[in-house]
């Protein structure tokens, strides 16, 4: 009977909001409700996103709406990727504090294509932290991507001709292409800026914590929510709506990191980086100066005068044929030989024929 069947539906929204409510990183919204209500399998009952709505304001249980944050900035033509394993992204969350005044940074990491996230804070910003969060936390559950992209802060050094980090040196020994943004460049890092915000939201902006410790124990909770019951993909392009089964579903086609692999190995004793550099590539974004040149690792690389200041170039190391391979709109425009040994070295997992921005006929 209609009466009996909306009661039924009531029963079952009520009972899946209350317990969405009671984790302390889900939502509740109508949205949440009905990807819960099919989660859990009782496909023949999942109400639709109005009735729920209404069921909701009946029973007093909407929260007033607040505007999430959005991200600004064009994106020019980059890439649109549905499969995990490609690109992702990596950011800092820096210089936040806890209850008791414990300065600490949070590092992001994002996979474009499948929205799955892995977060993790530390007392000091570093990439040794950065390189041992990627490939003993990151990359065991999201996959070992093609590219990489990160802000400045990943490869700066103090030497002028030097970008190779143990992050960079890391990359490259995994096969992965680094690609390196000014902040807030186009849209390069929107993605891992989105894993920011979230983050931030359901944690530190939300809960009051004593130490570091409690801190991390509760990301490994939010991590489980944004992961695992965060329905955010698209179910007719990616067969889900679960970044987590994503991956699952592309298991034995993505790239891994070998059992129990830690960069520790890596380091001497005094915490040197023994990594060698790998055939590979670093690609910088730069845009063309007043001289018409780009700068990269403290040097400044001429350009043809024919391109306008201001313009985005991709500008990209060849570790195998030691070369500044500097291109605009898919051209190569010129080369330098750069200041270094060919790479003789192969990294753990292959390569792809050309850099992930190479060919964006759109981007200028």
């Amino acid at each position: 009977m209609p009466s009996r069947l909306e009661e039924h539906v009531r029963g079952q929204v009520i009972s899946v909001r209350e317990a969405l409510s009671k984790d302390r990183h889900a939502n509740v919204g109508p949205k949440a409700i009905h990807d819960e209500i099919e989660r859990l399998g009782w496909i023949g009952w999942v109400p639709s996103l109005a009735s729920i709505k209404r069921i909701l304001s009946e029973e007093d249980l909407t929260r007033p709406y607040r505007k999430r944050r959005r991200l600004t900035g064009a994106t020019l033509g980059l890439p649109k990727l549905f499969l995990p394993g490609i690109w992702q992204q990596a950011d800092w969350v820096q210089d936040r504090h806890l209850e008791g005044g414990i300065r600490f940074s949070s590092l992001q990491i994002g996979d474009v294509g499948s929205h799955a996230m892995s977060s993790d804070q530390h007392l000091r910003r570093t990439v040794y932290a950065a390189a041992g969060q990627v490939t003993e936390q990151a990359w065991p559950t999201l996959s070992i991507p093609y590219a990489m992209g990160t802000d400045n802060a990943f490869s700066k050094t103090t030497h002028r001709d030097n970008p190779w980090t143990l992050w960079v040196k890391t990359l490259l020994m995994f096969g992965v292409e680094a690609i390196i943004s000014p902040p807030d460049t186009l849209g390069f890092t929107n993605h891992v800026e989105a894993c920011n915000w979230l983050w931030q939201d359901r944690t530190i902006d939300r809960w009051r914590y004593q130490s570091l410790g409690e801190l991390r124990s509760d990301t490994v909770r939010f991590l489980d929510w944004a992961n695992q019951r965060r329905s955010i993909l698209d179910p007719d392009l990616c067969g889900t709506r679960y970044p987590a089964q994503h991956v699952t579903n592309h298991v034995d086609t993505l790239r891994w990191p070998p059992a129990g692999f830690t960069i520790d190995n890596y380091l001497d004793t005094s915490h040197t980086n023994q990594i060698p550099i790998t055939r590979g590539r670093v690609t910088f974004l730069r845009h063309v100066t007043e001289h018409h040149t780009i700068t990269i690792a403290h040097t400044h690389w001429p350009v043809p005068d024919t391109l306008p200041i201001g313009i985005l170039t991709v500008a990209a190391i060849n570790t195998t044929t030691a070369q500044l391979e500097i291109r605009h709109q898919g051209d190569l425009i010129t080369t330098h030989p750069y200041p270094m040994e060919p790479a003789r070295v192969d990294p753990i997992h292959p390569t792809t024929d050309h850099g992930l921005l190479d060919h964006l006929p759109t981007m200028s």
